[in-house]
């Protein structure tokens, strides 16, 4: 998309895939350095790094829901191109979204740190990985339109989540985080969502490309089914 041209990171691929790589090299580096190690405690920096998270997802869900408004978006379908500067806005935050990803890279490195290797499950580090590379092609090719739903309602459930983290490294507060498995289940209800949302347009065309819709919807279902199992464990 030309609109995009020139921005932070997307006219080539190779920093999204050198960064992706340098994540799950760290992964595997960080666990054989800390392997005969005390694990360290972080609490000052998870507190800052998750309050950090947590404004930047409510930045992004207040700004998409103005932006979408102010385009008129339809929320069955929305095309790539009828909008205006509103598409122009719409972009701009799904930029940071994008950005956001590789920021949340460091959920995983303050797991290796603090050698809680239980919580690096295959879903964890697939969902991180994915979603870093996956939202290039997004910023690339089909940055606003139908692409901003899934975001808004991530950015609401990273609002609850972070918050969640934060609070739960600070002791006298962990007796008050009962809602800790409503956050999975939102997750789910989010990604059901995102698939309805994603096959309405589909199944009711606006001129957003179909073969991004079908690549969102079988990406969701994947997430489903991972989410499912994590949930039931």
């Amino acid at each position: 998309d030309t609109r995009v041209r020139g921005w932070f990171l997307l006219d080539s691929y190779l920093p999204t895939f050198f960064l992706t790589g340098a994540y799950l090299l760290c992964i595997w580096l960080g666990n054989k350095f800390m392997r005969n190690r005390p694990p360290f405690s972080l609490r000052a920096h998870l507190i800052v790094y998750n309050l950090g998270i947590t404004l930047l997802s409510l930045y992004m869900l207040i700004e998409l829901i103005l932006a979408t408004w102010e385009g008129g978006y339809n929320l069955q379908c929305q095309n790539l191109h009828s909008a205006g500067e509103a598409d122009i806005r719409v972009a701009k935050v799904l930029w940071w979204y994008y950005f956001s990803k590789v920021i949340e890279f460091m959920d995983t490195i303050f797991f290796v740190l603090r050698k809680k290797s239980s919580q690096i499950t295959f879903l964890h580090v697939y969902h991180h990985a994915t979603m870093f590379n996956i939202w290039w092609c997004v910023l690339n090719w089909i940055p606003c339109g139908q692409s901003f739903f899934g975001p808004t309602l991530n950015s609401f459930i990273h609002v609850l989540m972070y918050s969640y983290y934060g609070l739960s490294v600070i002791p006298s507060m962990r007796k008050y985080l009962w809602w800790k498995k409503y956050l999975t289940q939102a997750q789910l209800i989010q990604f059901l969502l995102t698939i309805v949302h994603t096959l309405s347009a589909a199944v009711k065309p606006c001129g957003f490309p179909f073969g991004c819709l079908m690549f969102q919807s079988s990406y969701m279902a994947t997430l489903v089914v991972l989410f499912i199992n994590f949930y039931i464990k």
